[in-house]
């Protein structure tokens, strides 16, 4: 027996997530479904949620961070005069 749930979406959202679904051969009710079942099956959200969105905070700016302290503390670290020349160098 099925149970009719409302939720609230952002339009654009709602929108997107349908064709999504769509090409993924499912409908948007379809989806909701499956991911409830993978809560009860993992009695967990199924996916990790985080409160920092920085990108400072991110693990591969922390390891670039790290990296470059280290450098410093050496005598190996670089001058540049604006954020462009560090983004190439790292690039190399």
């Amino acid at each position: 027996m099925s149970n009719h749930t409302t939720i609230r979406l952002e339009a654009e959202k709602k929108e997107e997530f349908a064709r999504l679904c769509e090409n993924m051969g499912l409908t948007v009710s379809g989806a909701i479904n499956l991911f409830v079942t993978k809560v009860l099956q993992c009695r967990r959200i199924p996916f990790d949620i985080s409160a920092d969105t920085d990108p400072f905070y991110s693990d591969y700016n922390q390891k670039i961070l790290l990296n470059s302290i280290s450098e410093l503390e050496r005598g190996e670290g670089k001058t540049y005069n604006d954020v462009s020349e560090v983004l190439a160098d790292r690039t190399q």
